[in-house]
């Protein structure tokens, strides 16, 4: 099946948005995990405190005395019946302890109502101690039982949270992984494509007329092959002069280096080609003593906009950013997209005042000019660092690395700002 590029690069969106909603899910499912567990150890230590309390009540209290008011007791055991009614949900282990519970609970109830039966009141000391034994016997029962419950809640947490670390941990390398995988997919189509692009019209320029044969199958490439080899043909059928064969061949490759040296996305200047031109500039203002002035502009809060609108918008929005910028620069200025929503702009024989006022026009005109979405305007700032070119700059790498600290200078301070790396005069 012929897939294009551009439904690749949408594919792969997809997945990542995709493979993201199962990093969310699998972080939300571990934290409810780990909040259950903690909620078992609470529910185990509830009802360690309320036996105790009842355990304090009757050593205190004389149970048998005629003006003995038994409503202390049974309020504290209705709570503790209803904090066995509510417990949380349990593991089969903690569940047959909480049976246990509920058991031993009744039978303390039992035990109670017994021994506060008018009968039990004129009974002997030896029989009312014992009893009395019974009922603190029963209720040190349901508290070991309790902290059993407790000990293992504990454990329980422990392991929970290990597991989840591992599991979490387990979802990230995959994700990760996969979308290596896709990126790295999606390279290497275009830069093999362009390659035997390239190589065919290599051996087309000495006269082998040989057709393109891809190794990866796209829209956007087969389009170029077949025009490729179309035209072959019609090459091989006629007599068309070597110095026409050598225009045509000339004319192609120049597009396919243009292609090479532009940002598919941005339509602007790529990396390779920013470093081709801003050396030569550099070159050229150290040999003239000329000033050259660099702006490093960063988006700002680029994130949220994809996270928020999707990242075809963010797409469309850094293409807005390059317009804006392509209209208030002047013509020998260059524009380079230097990678992700991070672009560099060339000023040669440019100041630091020129610089400023280059990248205040920039921000001005993109506080003006927003990007409508779903009937909403979504209006981009940026952060903008500027350096000079001076004596101590001895490479572009050290013009560059300036205006990236002037840039992260700016997000430092607030963001949407202009700063400047102080820099002295080259002469």
């Amino acid at each position: 099946m012929n897939i294009s590029l551009l439904q690749r690069i949408f594919f792969f969106t997809l997945s990542c948005c995709l493979l993201f909603v199962l990093l969310l899910g699998s972080v939300i499912w571990s934290s409810q995990a780990i909040e259950l567990a903690f909620s078992r150890n609470h529910y185990a230590k509830q009802l360690t405190n309320q036996t105790n309390t009842l355990k304090q009540l009757v050593a205190n209290d004389n149970i048998y005395d005629s003006n003995y008011s038994i409503n202390d007791w049974q309020s504290l055991e209705v709570k503790l019946t209803a904090l066995l009614k509510s417990s949380p949900k349990l593991t089969e282990q903690q569940l047959t302890i909480q049976n246990s519970l509920q058991s031993q609970n009744e039978s303390l109830k039992n035990l109670f109502t017994l021994i506060n039966k008018n009968k039990l009141k004129n009974a002997s000391e030896v029989i009312k101690t014992h009893l009395k034994a019974k009922l603190m016997t029963q209720l040190e029962a349901i508290r070991s039982e309790a902290l059993h419950l407790s000990e293992i809640a504990q454990k329980d947490i422990y392991n929970t949270i290990q597991n989840q670390a591992v599991f979490i941990i387990t979802i990230s390398a995959v994700s990760i992984l996969a979308l290596l995988f896709g990126a790295f997919t999606l390279t290497s189509i275009v830069r093999k494509s362009l390659t035997e692009v390239k190589c065919a019209f290599e051996k087309n320029h000495s006269g082998d007329y040989q057709n393109i044969q891809l190794s990866h199958h796209s829209q956007e490439f087969d389009s170029i092959a077949d025009a490729f080899n179309t035209m072959n043909e019609k090459l091989s059928e006629s007599t068309i002069s070597l110095t026409e064969m050598k225009k045509i061949v000339e004319e192609r490759t120049h597009v396919l280096e243009q292609l090479s040296r532009t940002d598919p996305l941005t339509k602007v200047a790529n990396r390779r080609a920013l470093f081709e031109r801003a050396n030569m500039e550099f070159s050229r203002a150290m040999r003239s003593k000329n000033n050259l002035t660099l702006l490093l502009l960063d988006c700002d809060f680029f994130k949220n906009v994809n996270d928020e609108f999707g990242h075809l918008f963010g797409d469309e929005l850094l293409i807005h950013i390059c317009n804006i910028c392509g209209q208030e620069i002047r013509d020998i200025d260059f524009l380079a997209r230097y990678g992700g929503e991070e672009f560099i702009i060339v000023l040669p024989n440019c100041d630091i005042a020129g610089g400023i006022e280059t990248a205040n026009r920039i921000q001005n005109s993109l506080a003006r000019h927003c990007v409508a979405i779903e009937d909403k305007e979504v209006c981009v700032t940026l952060s903008i660092g500027i350096s000079m070119l001076s004596e101590r700059h001895k490479n572009l790498d050290q013009l560059i690395n300036d205006a990236d600290k002037a840039m992260y200078l700016a997000k430092e301070n607030g963001r949407n700002r202009i700063e400047v790396l102080p820099a002295p005069n080259l002469h």
